[in-house]
C-alpha cells in the first residue's frame, strides 16, 4: 500500500523533499512557466505532437512537461518552449 503526504505550498514541498527554502523561488518560477504552457495548449487547441513540432522538441518533452515531470528538463528549456508557443515572459525582480 502506498501512502501519500500533501504539501499546502512550495515551503511545505520543499521540506517533504529535504530542500533548502531557497529553493522555492525557483520551483515558483518554473511552475508559472509550466502553467502558461498548459493555458497556451489548451488556448492554441495543441495537441503534444503539435506543440513539440512548433517548438521544435520532442512530443515526450511537452508531455513530461505537461505531466509535471521536469527532473531533466531545465528552466532554459521551459522557456524555449514557452516562446515557442507565442508566450512572453517577464522577470519581475523585487
Amino acid at each position: 500500500m502506498s501512502s501519500s503526504v500533501d504539501a499546502k505550498n512550495l515551503e511545505d514541498l520543499c521540506g517533504l523533499l529535504g530542500l533548502p527554502e531557497t529553493e522555492v523561488p525557483k520551483l515558483q518560477i518554473r511552475l508559472e512557466i509550466v502553467n502558461g504552457i498548459r493555458a497556451a495548449l489548451k488556448k492554441q487547441n495543441l495537441t503534444h505532437q503539435n506543440a513539440a513540432t512548433k517548438c521544435g522538441v520532442g512530443r515526450t518533452v511537452i508531455t513530461a512537461v505537461i505531466n509535471g515531470n521536469l527532473n531533466k528538463i531545465s528552466t532554459d528549456r521551459l522557456i524555449d518552449i514557452a516562446q515557442g508557443l507565442g508566450l512572453s515572459l517577464i522577470l519581475k525582480v523585487v
